[in-house]
């Protein structure tokens, strides 16, 4: 899978000095494979609803806010756990 079509990209930019820690966890793991897509689908979530004007839209920031946060504290913790 192209890492255009990944999380890999947004991951990497958002954990800066752990580059070759993520991609190697990356290529050979199926589940950070996983959490790196739901943190750029989150990711893209939280953009919609940041533009939102809906009447949802302060809520759901939130709930992606705090979503967005734990994927990436699970992502902390698996480069930690793998050096």
């Amino acid at each position: 899978m192209p890492i255009s079509y990944t999380g890999l990209s947004i991951v990497l930019s958002k954990f800066p000095g752990r580059h070759e820690t993520i991609k190697r966890l990356f290529k050979k793991n199926a589940s950070f494979q996983i959490l790196c897509e739901d943190y750029r689908q989150c990711s893209e979530a939280l953009k919609y609803w940041n533009e939102s004007t809906s009447e949802d839209a302060a809520a759901r920031r939130k709930e992606y806010e705090a979503l967005l946060r734990d994927l990436g504290e699970e992502i902390s913790q698996s480069v930690s756990e793998s050096k």
